[in-house]
């Protein structure tokens, strides 16, 4: 063979399978055919375009419900990332991802900050015609480099396909009665929080509908009220509702309510003092601590607490007051973090709430604490970790703000629990929840168990997740699971308690979304312990472990997979040989699998997918970690790479499931490449074959065969080739009709090659909207 035009055509083979072989080059006349297909080509131009910028390095969890992803990092963009101008333009670029039509339509910013690593991160609503929709937010990151890395979150593309009347029928006043007599608040006068916005909401039959969120929180009721109702905004009915009741500059002194000691920041006035806290950071724009008592009654706040000598004898606003305090300086200390609002905001409290009164909780405004009934529960506010817990229940609604119900609601409780026990810091390592309030005549006994959920009836593993709709969709019970990982997280060798808490503070600042679940939380811990430590630290393997034995997106499950593990190009299986066919499986939808083979000579590298249980896509890298072909047909068509190499060295393959595809079924992979030096050579003739052009609807035409017999390869040139993307196909296969390769879009000119001494190559299109066809110049052979 010519050495000129070998190597000639190898740089544009390797331009060729870089772009082409997606299946990008759809014509206009066909998109809308299928929207499956349609949406698959879109997407896959898009993920190629990051695998190649990243060199293989990036992931992309996917919302399987959606077809969308929910986690994507890697280098998204080759834009720098300083503003929120250039975030707009970065996610239109990716718009395709999540089947988007306009970012500027469709997504509005709600908060943009750079952080203390110098990473800025860009949160956006997602709205239709301007109405927000609920659940749904997406979260742009820049590193500090100012190169944008991650794109996060939620996004529901069905919303425009609905076409929602957004002209509300019921005002929002309307609304807020509705809500109130559906939650028995009709008569209620004085409301901590009364509010009613305009949302599209997908309730939980699934419909879409345009909802006013009204959002009542009150005391002034038989038990606390904090209810978010979901109210049709057309016809009134209710849709939804979620109880949001999260249970769970002197100097003086005074005693506990385990009758412990402590010194108290007091404020003094003429004739005595006020427990309230002016020495904080959050006082130079007047925020402050503040405990109050509602002296057994059910009005917030109660009566400011005061004293004559600064020597505090009420034990529930002592322990409130201090470890209010403990938890404020916890998060300003160590994290950064100036009060629940990060805004400086006053931290109120009330003790005393109610008579016996068995919770604490947060209301949307402030703290309270009952007294307890003395033997299930003495005061809630005589433990850290119950004070820490509702704090950050605060935190969590100012940041992530994750709905209260189900998985979203599990990391909810969760968060709460990590980070309560954090600010307790007991020197024991028995993590606990509330151990120091509940039954005080049992001795060990406790609310929950971060080390053991197991103890108290709740899951340590998916495995043992609970289906149910009561206590809004066990947000108490499942938090186990999260609470494992985070256990087997902090007390990993290595991973110091300061550290496990920045990690789950940045992943719930910077990555979790109002509907973040269990999978998200994992890819949020890990990409934050990533900005943190580094992609190789030990904190980022503890986590990633950490999850795993939960069963939360565990990369490596033990399904026979002979090959694993093989997740990333480092830990690729092999060196595979050529002509060997491997079963390898999809196991997660996190699951990728690597494989490495090095070739002895330049030459043709043929890799072959099939045997496909779902929608799988086919990638190939060179030992730099550049892209040099890909494969991303839709359905179980088989995948397909040709590439003339034009040196010997290691290549890797990749294969990974579409909109996180996976299965216990194994597809096959087979990589055909030079593996010894050549004692032959490669001789060409002219021969041509042609489509009509352009070919015709529903066209299966003559195939196009070319056989030399003695050679032991041949192969077909393929001058131009422009065929339908997604929905006309051509088939490569050999001699025994063995379908080798598939192709369809619009290609440079390219070879194509096979085993054996006989090549043949057929069109097969659908019914409607025809191309140019293809046309063969050029046939070689080896012997």
């Amino acid at each position: 063979m010519n050495t000129k035009r070998w190597t000639a055509l190898a740089v544009v083979s390797a331009l060729v399978f870089a772009v082409a072989t997606t299946g990008s080059s759809a014509t206009a006349a066909g998109l809308g055919k299928d929207k499956a297909i349609d949406k698959k080509l879109k997407q896959g131009t898009v993920v190629a375009k990051i695998s190649a910028d990243s060199k293989g390095k990036e992931s992309i969890s996917w919302n399987n419900e959606k077809g969308v992803p929910s986690f994507v990092t890697g280098k998204v963009s080759a834009k720098k990332l300083n503003n929120a101008s250039d975030a707009t333009a970065i996610l239109e670029e990716n718009k395709d991802l999540f089947d988007m039509q306009s970012v500027v339509d469709e997504l509005k910013l709600d908060v943009q900050s750079t952080d203390t690593l110098n990473t800025k991160m860009f949160k956006f609503q997602q709205v239709y015609k301007g109405v927000p929709v609920f659940g749904n937010e997406l979260i742009l990151h820049a590193d500090k480099n100012g190169d944008a890395s991650s794109i996060n979150g939620y996004y529901d593309p069905e919303v425009k396909i609905k076409g929602l009347n957004t002209k509300a029928k019921l005002s929002s006043t309307d609304a807020l009665n509705k809500a109130k007599a559906d939650t028995g608040l009709t008569d209620v006068k004085n409301f901590d929080l009364s509010s009613s916005d305009l949302y599209i909401y997908q309730a939980p039959d699934k419909a879409h509908h345009l909802a006013y969120l009204v959002t009542l929180s009150t005391l002034e009721n038989n038990s606390p009220a904090y209810w978010q109702v979901f109210v049709d905004a057309h016809d009134g009915s209710i849709l939804n509702k979620i109880d949001k009741v999260e249970f769970a500059a002197a100097v003086g002194s005074g005693t506990g309510v385990l009758n412990d000691t402590k010194s108290l920041n007091t404020d003094s006035y003429a004739s005595g003092y006020y427990l309230r806290d002016l020495t904080k950071p959050m006082f130079a724009t007047g925020g402050k601590i503040e405990t109050y008592t509602a002296a057994n009654g059910t009005t917030l706040p109660g009566t400011l607490m005061t004293d004559t000598d600064n020597v505090w004898t009420d034990k529930a606003a002592v322990d409130a007051h201090y470890y209010a305090g403990v938890t404020y300086d916890y998060y300003y200390n160590k994290l950064g973090r100036n009060s629940f609002d990060n805004a400086g905001a006053t931290m109120k409290q009330t003790v005393h709430y109610s008579s016996s009164y068995n919770n604490a909780f947060w209301n949307g405004t402030q703290m309270v604490y009952g007294d307890g009934d003395g033997s299930t529960f003495i005061a809630f506010s005589g433990s850290a970790d119950v004070v820490g817990h509702e704090i950050t229940h605060a935190v969590t609604e100012r940041s992530a703000n994750l709905v209260y119900s189900y998985q979203s609601g599990a990391l909810n409780e969760s968060w709460s629990d990590a980070m309560g026990n954090l600010i307790e810091n007991k020197a024991d390592n028995n993590w606990l929840v509330g151990e120091d309030i509940y039954t005080p005549g049992t001795a060990g006994d406790a609310l929950r168990s971060m080390s053991n959920p197991g103890a108290y009836g709740d899951p340590a593993n998916m495995s043992q997740y609970v289906n149910t709709s009561s206590d809004n969709g066990g947000v108490h019970t499942n938090s186990g699971i999260p609470n494992k990982a985070f256990y087997n997280f902090v007390t990993s060798a290595g991973v110091t308690r300061d550290n496990a808490g920045k990690v789950w503070y940045r992943a719930l600042t910077q990555y979790m979304t109002s509907s973040s679940q269990f999978t998200d939380a994992r890819s949020a811990t890990i990409q934050a312990a990533t900005d943190l430590f580094g992609a190789g630290s030990t904190e980022v393997t503890a986590v990633t472990a950490a999850w795993d034995n939960v069963g939360v997106g565990a990369s490596i499950p033990n399904t026979g997979d002979a090959y694993e593990p093989n997740d990333s190009q480092a830990t690729a299986y092999g060196p595979i040989t050529s002509g060997t066919a491997y079963a390898g499986k999809i196991s997660t939808t996190s699951d990728n699998d690597w494989f490495k083979f090095t070739t002895a000579d330049v030459g043709t590298i043929s890799l072959s997918l099939s045997g496909l249980p779902l929608d799988y896509d086919l990638y190939l890298y060179n030992s730099a970690g550049t892209q040099v072909g890909s494969s991303t047909n839709g359905s179980t068509t088989a995948e397909a790479i040709s590439y003339s190499s034009t040196a010997a060295g290691t290549y890797y393959a990749k294969v990974i499931g579409y909109n996180g595809a996976n299965s216990n079924t194994a597809y096959s992979l087979t990589a055909t490449y030079p593996n010894s030096a050549p004692t032959g050579s490669w001789k060409y003739e002219t021969l041509a074959f042609n489509t009509p052009h352009p070919y015709t609807n529903s066209y299966t035409g003559a195939t196009h065969t070319y056989t030399k017999p003695g050679a032991t390869k041949v192969g077909l040139h393929f001058s131009r080739f422009e065929t339908e993307s997604g929905y006309d196909f051509v088939y490569i296969k050999d001699k025994a009709g063995v379908t080798k390769y598939t192709y369809s879009g619009t290609k440079a000119a390219f070879w194509i090659y096979v085993d054996g001494d006989t090549i043949s190559a057929n069109l097969k299109t659908d019914g409607s909207v025809t191309a140019w066809g293809y046309s063969i110049d050029q046939v070689e052979y080896y012997n």
